[in-house]
């Protein structure tokens, strides 16, 4: 179980930085409401007591999550003190925890080369005819499958960017098109199919739903020193799950 979290969380990871990196001539910030409800699949065998208690604790959670953006990175702080920071030429990804002044490296290439990856990753997009207006937005909704799981992603043209994230996905194809993992693991072309910029994504998984709403939107110049790690801060190996 250990190693489907890690994984479902490394491809969620994925699925985002192909489908809003591409948002990447203009430097842009934005912020979301994230909410997050249930609790981990696996209860049922527990007493009625402590089911319920557990139950009781997974009530709703909100909190914001707060993403810069620019051609060369991405960066996303989360209201725990974690910040996610990926080098797109590189493709390395820094999760740095602001509370105890760590953090850990991944390659992510290096990642989606091992062969659980290649057995586990399978990834589709299906479109619906279904709209509504989202915050504003006049949205799309589509239909997102991974390992099993199926994630509603509410999208919209309408958002600022949007011209940027479809010349940057150009952009993006003819880089990834050349590597052979990429177009076996069905994430090549993801945000081509994704006709529109995220407004809402509703993502379920091993008994967790979690829903991201996009509040605010900005064009503004940022900070380089936004995208490195802090000085000072240590590096930590990362363990990954084996099968």
């Amino acid at each position: 179980m250990k190693t489907r979290k890690w994984m479902w969380c490394l491809l969620s990871t994925l699925l985002i930085f192909f489908t809003v990196s591409t948002v990447a001539y203009a430097e842009l910030y934005w912020e979301s409401e994230v909410v997050t409800a249930g609790v981990p699949e696996g209860l049922a065998a527990l007493p009625e007591q402590v089911r319920s208690q557990l139950l009781d604790q997974g009530k709703p959670e909100t909190k914001t999550v707060k993403c810069y953006l620019t051609s060369n990175a991405s960066r996303t702080d989360l209201s725990n003190g974690a910040i996610m920071v990926i080098e797109f030429d590189t493709l390395t990804m820094y999760q740095v925890n602001v509370n105890n002044k760590t953090y850990t490296k991944i390659d992510m290439m290096s990642v989606m080369d091992q062969g659980m990856m290649k057995e586990m990753m399978e990834i589709r997009v299906t479109p619906t005819n279904e709209t509504k207006e989202i915050a504003g937005y006049k949205c799309k909704k589509y239909i997102v499958t991974m390992m099993g799981d199926k994630s509603e992603y509410w999208v919209s043209k309408d958002v600022k960017g949007y011209k940027e994230y479809k010349k940057m996905n150009e952009k993006l194809e003819k880089k990834f098109r050349k590597n052979p993992e990429l177009r076996q693991m069905s994430i090549l072309g993801i945000a081509s199919q994704l006709d529109g910029f995220p407004v809402k994504t509703v993502q379920s998984a091993m008994g967790m739903t979690t829903t991201t709403t996009l509040k605010k939107i900005e064009k503004k110049r940022l900070s380089k020193d936004l995208f490195k790690v802090p000085k000072g801060y240590k590096l930590q190996e990362l363990s990954i799950p084996r099968k």
